[in-house]
């Protein structure tokens, strides 16, 4: 499928790699556990370096300020042989290589999910960074030739990315994943970079609404007066209600 992957999003062939790496090459470079290190031997078959995108190949200019030095993406593919520990195989390989990395992850049944990751630079050891925001996807079929996942493969094609800097073509792969929440939320994405600005803006109230009712939840579990547990009950159906407001915005701009 790693072909595949390469054809579909149109992966220019100047970054192409496609080669093998050796596992045991994560296992200095990121100072992998004991228990890390048998994961990565027990559960994964393969790890690829798919692409290097850089100024050369890209045309595209090294992005340098105080907190972000971005030279290089890397797009990295591992095979699985069983979907176990998949977070921290995740954290693992994002850890392991200082820059940006797009990560494709493969599962025995040919499912797909992909993981990004910014790093900003360490303030107090400039050759080291310091990860950001994790974004993982839901496991998905990417070969279906309709359907709300081909949407999100179309707007991951390369020509279709921002090419100011390499920060930019990282950001916009970064967002898209972001986007790719809703779909469990709304059923769609947006298809355009205007309305996932909009979307992401809302999906952020949407998640922080969503931490709200799940503390109120927990507090009215634990309660025993009946008059807080009505309150408490208020309360999670107003956050609710907020949540369904800004479901509908969303579909708006999907």
């Amino acid at each position: 499928m790693r072909e595949w992957f390469i054809q579909r999003l149109e992966i220019p062939s100047r970054t192409v790699l496609n080669r093998k790496i050796p596992k045991k090459a994560f296992f200095t470079q990121a100072d992998l556990s004991t228990s890390e290190k048998e994961i990565f031997t027990s559960q994964i078959e393969g790890i690829y370096l798919l692409s290097v995108m850089n100024q050369q190949s890209m045309n595209s200019p090294v992005f340098q300020t105080d907190d972000y030095h971005y030279a290089e993406v890397v797009w990295i593919y591992v095979q699985l042989r069983e979907k176990k520990n998949i977070n921290r195989i995740i954290s693992a390989v994002h850890k392991s290589i200082p820059n940006p990395v797009v990560l494709i992850m493969e599962s025995s049944d040919g499912e797909t999910l992909m993981s990004t990751c910014h790093k900003r630079l360490n303030k107090h050891d400039l050759r080291k960074v310091v990860a950001e925001h994790l974004i993982v996807t839901e496991w998905f079929q990417p070969m279906e030739s309709d359907g709300v996942y081909n949407n999100l493969m179309n707007v991951l094609t390369i020509s279709n990315l921002s090419f100011e800097n390499l920060f930019s073509i990282y950001d916009d792969i970064h967002q898209w994943l972001r986007c790719e929440e809703v779909i469990s939320l709304v059923g769609s994405i947006p298809t355009s970079t205007e309305n996932r600005e909009k979307v992401v803006h809302i999906l952020e109230k949407v998640q922080e609404n969503q931490r709200k009712v799940g503390q109120l939840q927990q507090e009215q579990k634990v309660q025993l007066d009946f008059g807080t547990k009505m309150d408490l009950h208020i309360k999670i159906k107003r956050q609710e209600q907020q949540i369904n407001i800004q479901l509908q915005q969303i579909r708006e701009w999907c």
